[in-house]
């Protein structure tokens, strides 16, 4: 995605992760997109202790919650590939 608006805490290869939202109030919350360059993407919510910021945002992208479409594109409205179902 050139020129993403969103923070990237990841990129390896042809993949890349993003953060949308991040909140700590006792326990980390964040939503993260997940993107094939070029192919399609899927976002995720999660939860962990809260202790940092970047172990939340990682441990979403890999164990999250998958959100609907409708939740995904409220918050990453900039991403204009399919979204992965």
């Amino acid at each position: 995605m050139e020129q993403s608006p969103y923070y990237c805490f990841e990129h390896t290869g042809g993949h890349a992760s993003y953060e949308g939202r991040y909140w700590n109030s006792g326990k980390g919350i964040s939503v993260v997109a997940c993107v094939t360059e070029g192919f399609d993407w899927a976002a995720y919510i999660g939860a962990d202790n809260g202790y940092r910021e970047e172990d939340c945002l990682k441990s979403t992208a890999e164990y999250g919650s998958k959100l609907s479409e409708i939740d995904a594109r409220h918050f990453f409205p900039e991403i204009d590939l399919p979204y992965r179902h």
